[in-house]
């Protein structure tokens, strides 16, 4: 009676565990590893199980924690002392999720709804790394003496941008590259920003790259067209104007584009917290969408960027 008595509250209760056969992962692995329940000193009744996936990911000022997916496993059972139950776990990552990096992180959420007793959880982190031919394109960069910012891979709400700085290379023109990427089966589309350092004044550059699959699986060459490339925007620079709200909406579309994935959970959350608000202030759904358009944009364009030409 005592034991059972100390289970309910925690002391000797049933335990859960996610372990994972490692903790990094590319964009579109699977995801493998086995789901331990330890029983505790007495018999205990387990309601269910839920593993959550989210993602932390900064934009701007804020903080947003979204849920990726949910895999639950809700036949009810019981857990004898000293059990041992192990289940297989799997999820393939989406392709064009955000890749981890200082504002931007994934974690796994387990929890053991335990039938009157205190609840087990545990935590699980992981990291998202470039596959191998985005990862060639990084690499290159590198070997060119580009080093990427500690603020790279940031989420503006459209899409990951990555930045570098030049430690060799262009390092007297050139202040800094940026770019956006979406991984398509046939290669990568890059929109590349270099910005040039100049007597009047800094300078943006910009160019929509295709990198074919071909290109990006020989080193050599990859580093050579990166090269070109770069030294072609310091001597012909040009003027080239594009609408970033429009672009990023066309980007975003490609199947493979990084952070598009981000992008609509984020939204979704952003436009759940402002109802939630809405009906704490005892207003009506109807008062969300009754609203004087803003001169600025709005609220949502705070969050996507506006109709900014760059």
């Amino acid at each position: 009676m005592f034991k059972k008595f100390m289970a309910q509250l925690g002391k000797g209760a049933a335990q859960v565990d996610l372990v994972l056969d490692k903790e990094e992962y590319t964009l579109g692995e699977q995801v493998n590893g086995e789901l331990l329940i330890q029983g505790g000193t007495v018999e205990q009744d387990i309601n269910k199980i839920d593993i959550d996936l989210f993602m932390s990911a900064h934009v701007g000022e804020q903080e947003h924690s979204v849920l990726i997916h949910r895999f639950e496993f809700h036949d009810s059972f019981k857990i004898q002392p000293s059990e041992r139950k192990t289940l297989p776990f799997s999820y393939q990552l989406p392709k064009n999720l955000l890749l981890s990096g200082y504002s931007v992180s994934y974690y796994f959420i387990t929890h053991l709804d335990i039938a009157a007793g205190v609840d087990s959880t545990d935590r699980d982190p992981i990291i998202v790394i470039p596959p191998g031919r985005f990862q060639n394109v990084l690499t290159a960069l590198g070997q060119l003496g580009f080093r990427e910012k500690y603020g790279s891979r940031s989420f503006d709400g459209h899409l990951q941008e990555f930045e570098f700085t030049p430690t060799s290379f262009l390092k007297d023109e050139v202040k800094e590259v940026e770019f956006v990427a979406a991984l398509e089966d046939e290669g990568i589309h890059l929109l590349l920003e270099v910005d040039l350092a100049s007597p009047a004044g800094e300078k943006e550059v910009k160019r929509e790259v295709w990198l074919e699959n071909q290109l990006l699986d020989d080193p050599d060459q990859l580093l050579a067209h990166i090269r070109q490339i770069l030294t072609e925007a310091v001597q012909n620079p040009g003027i080239c104007f594009y609408d970033k709200k429009r672009f990023y909406h066309k980007m975003s579309g490609l199947t493979g584009a990084i952070g598009a994935f981000a992008a609509g959970l984020i939204a979704a959350e952003v436009f759940e917290e402002a109802l939630e608000e809405v009906f704490e202030d005892g207003g009506s759904d109807q008062e969300l969408f009754d609203f004087e358009e803003e001169e600025d944009g709005g609220f949502f364009d705070d969050l996507f960027g506006g109709d900014e030409d760059v």
